[in-house]
């Protein structure tokens, strides 16, 4: 008995030494190849650990450096010198220098098909390397915007010129290599994705010796993995959902913790030129003013989440408008829809012969978006509207989001540092649900034009007025049903790390920040 006593106690402590020198996690996909210049499956957490931009987005909004450490801007806003930080090392032992910078701007410019959705895209004009310090970047037109975009997960993340498999990285990378906090050594498909430290990282150098972040699709078998000591931490959005998040804050063992507002949860609601909701705006006010979202953010959101009225937070630059609200009012519904011919039969609505039924897309593994869409299916049956759900795989549902088939579907904005002004100018290329839905209001042109403005000017009263314009058209549009400003969650175990951080973008995780208790 003694000796089986013995060996517990042995295999206990051995786990306990093992814990303590490394962090494990969990996520629901691996990381992927983790090209920096690419999006799915390269996972944006991973992303952001393995490498670094010029610039970096901090929380209260400032620029600070990160290769480059410091820049000048040119009086007429068009050309930027970066200044890097001589004998900076990638994780390889590699130089990090002006020609690794100028060689990641060719693969990335060499593929700009990929990414105009992204506004700098779109203005840069030239870059170069002045020499091994200074890197050049000229755009055609000022561009306010220009250092946010350069600081996000992707695509202006610096990949060491040893980690190029040929000089067009859409094709694959041969190594990740970065600057960042952590380098990647070895992925089980499925199974896990282990980091350990960069050596050569510029900042605060991680306290655990490795971070496993384990591969766990389902929310709930990262709860119980968290709960019984087999992660130690769960962060990101949708990591958990919000009825644990609420519970472990009762737990004292865990650390529940909720970062700034990152984004707001939206439907989206089709305007284009073959759906109902785009011949009468009438049927897209009822659906506004039919939604009980008090309710929805009581029931199903369990007040964790703030309420949203408005695409973006009025806490965001230029966001801060005066913006018509379209209060829950079911009979002002019903007057709508009366007043635009749409006339109950019994239960139904029908115009012209036509039944007044919609679709609503939404992904079929999210029990937020399934419990708010049957709150909506709900309400709009009150007033006569047949709401069918759809539910969707995930790589479909952005598929559908893009090709426009729904008449309602689940929409977000991204949050910092992407929130107002990205995402507006992703508005104008069809590679989300707001092009679609926006591409045949009768005031698309003036729309893009406001948005066009505020991605050619610096000039703050300019910015002003156009964003007063763009954010009232769209609101008047009625094509937007804001539901909730999101958050990113996180949840740990305080006998296991503490000095938990946020970072300042909702992908942004300080794991390196973390220490032992």
């Amino acid at each position: 008995m003694k000796s089986i006593l013995l060996m517990l106690t042995t295999a206990f402590l051995s786990l306990s030494f093992l814990f303590a020198k490394g962090i494990i996690g969990a996520w629901p996909v691996n990381a992927g190849p983790l090209n920096p210049h690419l999006y799915t499956p390269n996972q944006m957490y991973a992303q952001v650990l393995v490498y670094e931009g010029l610039v970096r987005y901090n929380k209260d909004g400032s620029i600070g450096p990160a290769i480059a450490e410091s820049w000048q801007i040119s009086d007429d806003g068009k050309t930027y010198t970066f200044t890097l930080k001589e004998n900076r090392l990638f994780s390889d032992g590699t130089p990090i220098d002006a020609f690794a910078v100028e060689k990641n701007f060719q693969t990335i410019i060499m593929n700009k098909a990929r990414h105009q959705w992204l506004g700098i895209v779109n203005k840069i004009e030239s870059f170069k390397a002045l020499d091994s310090t200074h890197f050049e970047l000229k755009l055609s037109s000022p561009y306010v915007a220009t250092l946010n975009e350069l600081s996000l997960p992707r695509p202006f993340r610096i990949l060491a010129p040893s980690g190029f498999k040929t000089q067009d990285t859409s094709k694959g990378i041969a190594k990740a290599v970065g600057s960042g906090a952590w380098q990647l050594i070895e992925t089980k498909l499925g199974e896990y994705d282990i980091f350990v430290p960069n050596p050569h990282f510029n900042g605060k150098k991680p306290a655990f010796e490795w971070l496993i972040m384990k591969v766990l699709p389902d929310p709930n078998a990262r709860v119980l993995a968290l709960q019984s000591g087999a992660i130690d931490i769960l962060t990101g959005k949708d990591s958990i959902s919000l009825e644990n998040f609420v519970r472990l804050q009762k737990d004292s063992n865990f650390g529940v913790e909720k970062s700034d507002i990152q984004g707001t949860t939206t439907l989206v609601i089709n305007a284009s030129h073959n759906r109902l909701t785009q011949y009468d705006i009438a049927i897209r006010k009822a659906i506004l003013h039919a939604f009980n979202k008090d309710s929805v953010i009581s029931g199903i959101l369990l007040n964790v989440e703030q309420k949203a009225d408005n695409l973006f937070s009025p806490t965001l630059p230029y966001a801060n408008q005066s913006l018509h609200h379209y209060a829950f009012n079911q009979e002002l519904a019903r007057h709508l829809l009366d007043e635009a011919g749409w006339k109950l039969k019994g239960k139904m609505r029908y115009k012209d012969g036509k039944k007044l039924e919609l679709n609503l897309v939404y992904i079929g593994t999210n029990p937020i978006q399934k419990a708010i869409s049957e709150a909506l299916q709900g309400d709009l049956a009150k007033v006569g509207i047949t709401l069918h759900l759809v539910a969707s795989e995930e790589v479909s549902f952005y598929q559908t989001q893009k090709n426009g088939n729904f008449d309602i579907i689940f929409n977000e904005t991204w949050g910092n540092p992407y929130d107002p002004h990205s995402f507006l100018g992703s508005m104008l290329s069809s590679s989300h649900a707001d092009y679609t839905a926006q591409q045949d209001l009768p005031n698309k042109a003036e729309i893009d034009k406001g948005i066009q403005n505020i991605l050619n000017t610096a000039n703050p009263k300019v910015l002003q007025e156009n964003y007063s314009f763009v954010l009232n058209a769209l609101n008047d549009s009625a094509i937007y049903l804001p539901i909730s400003y999101s958050f990113v969650p996180a949840v740990y175990r305080k006998d296991r790390i503490k000095n938990f951080e946020f970072g300042a973008m909702q992908t942004e995780f300080m794991f390196h920040l973390l220490t032992h208790p």
